[in-house]
């Protein structure tokens, strides 16, 4: 198993209650799918340094994972059909 983190923005304009499903959507994958989640880190809402989808900000989201190639694939499939999701970043951490 590698170590991972993700970091995802979802939009500003959605609900309290969307931006927790969207959360618990992505920590189900990650577990679903044979990961284990170590940090949850959730930032809030926070400036974008640039123009997103005429967003100015977004909903910050970051979590460290241990798990399979598999997971990360399915993981990213799963946020590329999620329009909540603005930006995404998932990066091996064993690699620095």
């Amino acid at each position: 198993m590698h170590n991972y983190e993700i970091m995802f923005i979802v939009r500003p304009d959605v609900d309290e209650e969307t931006v927790k499903a969207t959360r618990e959507k992505v920590q189900a994958t990650i577990t679903e799918n044979g990961g284990e989640i170590t940090n949850i880190d959730e930032m809030g809402k926070r400036r974008l340094a640039y123009e997103i989808d005429k967003h100015r900000e977004g909903v910050y989201t970051v979590y460290t994972f241990k798990g399979e190639a598999r997971v990360v694939d399915e993981l990213d499939h799963v946020i590329r059909i999620n329009d909540n999701i603005l930006r995404h970043l998932i990066i091996n951490i064993d690699e620095k």
